[in-house]
């Protein structure tokens, strides 16, 4: 890597804010025992405060074993989960030691893994924002896991995971990474409301059934606008991850994985305005919040929009009954996938052969159920749906299920919300669309230049 390029990595890495707005040789280690269906924590945000975690004096590595480093984020239950997990792999075996360093937030694991990159001492392992999954491979950060996966010694059945979880870790048709941690967008709504303005018990199909719905549950008082159908956030993290599951709705597609901005194109446009319609049309949404889901909670609006992560907090705080269910469809079913993704950045042989035995393993089922039971993310996998104590917990808590069965229209984010002032710039878009009535073309057009400049800027 340039020592320019390194300096602009630096740079972007600095002003991200990424997210929710979705996601395992000698002797083989055994999985983790998942544990019974408990109370579950509140999942775990999208990005988490950057706190560390209490210090406890580290394990020492059996002699002969091959220590690899991870670098993980997270804090709270996703962070206990992967500390958990790794304590019982360096227990169950000798051959391979992980020593895992807790990073910060996204942001911050990745501009410490360039200025890594930059000393020339990586880590081995390292826990991403599964968008970044693009920008490093593109720039040959990333170790391919192909070989791995199909040599026989050394197998991972790639087709056991869920399609829409594994694609983006992805590049031009080689594999650099594995789901660990993965969400997607949802669709909340107040079942009193629904019941009292008279619409069914369930969201909306369609985007134009979710105007009808938000024209019913919308109410004036005295002239004053008392009541709503949707609040439309603004946050940092989530505002464009909510808007590319109406793009992907309406057939469209914010960048291709060879950054093509495709915002400009009809089916961008007409979801963009059906959203700008909402507001200052029909006056049937409201927008400007940093949290929607306040106004949500408050009984301002009868939905919002939230990832799997948002339940339990939702589901706490309520004082109505709570539903959920699939972002709408239009011309086809599909939502882009959050959450984290563990990739290979070891430049050694015989480490690179020993994270990858760790990665196999961390990635079994049992091992994910474990983490699924504990954060509230979705499982990676169909055989982790069979873990018995996962079943369990679906059955004792059914509305946690909405976002696994919602999983087979999971498809990556955009690659462009990889660039250091991607998600920015879409959340300026939103907010143009939504606050400043700005008309859509122009704010599609304007999106489109700055996310191009950004590109050019990172690669050239």
């Amino acid at each position: 890597m340039s020592v320019r390029k390194s300096f602009i990595w630096l740079l972007l890495a600095a002003m991200l804010l990424l997210p929710l707005a979705g996601c395992t040789a000698p002797p083989a280690a055994q999985p983790a025992p998942a544990p019974a269906a408990a109370e579950p924590a509140a999942p775990a945000a999208e990005e988490p405060a950057a706190e560390a975690p209490a210090e406890e004096a580290a394990p020492a590595p059996a002699a002969g074993a091959v220590k690899i480093t991870y670098w993980r984020a997270l804090t709270g239950a996703a962070g206990d989960a992967q500390d958990e997990l790794v304590k019982r792999f360096n227990e169950s075996q000798s051959d391979v030691f992980v020593d895992v360093q807790f990073q910060g937030a996204y942001a911050e694991l990745v501009q410490k893994l360039q200025a890594a990159l930059a000393a020339g001492d990586v880590p081995d392992l390292v826990l991403l924002d599964s968008p970044f999954v693009v920008l490093f491979a593109k720039d040959g950060v990333l170790v391919p896991l192909d070989d791995f996966a199909s040599n026989p010694a050394t197998a991972l059945d790639l087709d056991g995971f869920i399609p829409g979880l594994l694609q983006d870790g992805y590049y031009q048709g080689t594999l650099y990474a594995l789901p660990l941690m993965r969400s997607t967008p949802l669709l909340y709504y107040n079942r009193d409301m629904f019941a009292e303005a008279g619409l069914p018990d369930r969201v909306p199909e369609t985007w134009d059934e979710f105007r009808e719905f938000c024209a019913k549950l919308t109410k004036e008082e005295n002239g004053e606008l008392v009541q709503s159908g949707v609040s439309f956030t603004m946050g940092q993290t989530t505002a464009h991850w909510y808007l590319q599951g109406a793009i992907y709705a309406f057939g469209g597609e914010v960048s291709d994985e060879d950054f093509n901005i495709k915002l400009t194109e009809p089916e961008a446009e007409a979801a963009a305005q059906l959203w700008q319609d909402l507001v200052f049309k029909d006056k049937t949404a409201i927008a400007g919040v940093e949290d929607a889901q306040n106004d949500f909670l408050n009984g301002r609006v009868g939905m919002v929009f939230g990832s799997t992560g948002s339940m339990a907090n939702l589901m706490n705080k309520a004082a109505f009954q709570l539903g959920a269910g699939f972002m709408p469809a239009q011309v086809r079913r599909m939502v882009p996938v959050g959450g984290s993704v563990i990739a290979m950045t070891s430049t050694d042989e015989a480490r690179r052969a020993a994270t990858w035995q760790f990665m196999k393993w961390f990635t079994q089922p049992e091992n994910n159920a474990y983490i699924v039971e504990m954060t509230g993310y979705m499982p990676t996998s169909q055989a982790t749906m069979d873990v018995p104590s996962l079943k369990a917990y679906y059955e004792q808590y059914p509305e946690r299920k909405v976002a696994v069965d919602q999983l087979q229209y999971a498809r990556p984010q955009a690659s462009v919300i990889s660039l250091g002032k991607g998600t920015e710039i879409l959340r300026i878009a939103v907010e143009k669309l939504l606050v400043a009535n700005t008309p859509v073309d122009q704010v599609m057009q304007e999106a489109a230049k700055e996310l191009r400049a950004e590109y050019e800027e990172t690669f050239q």
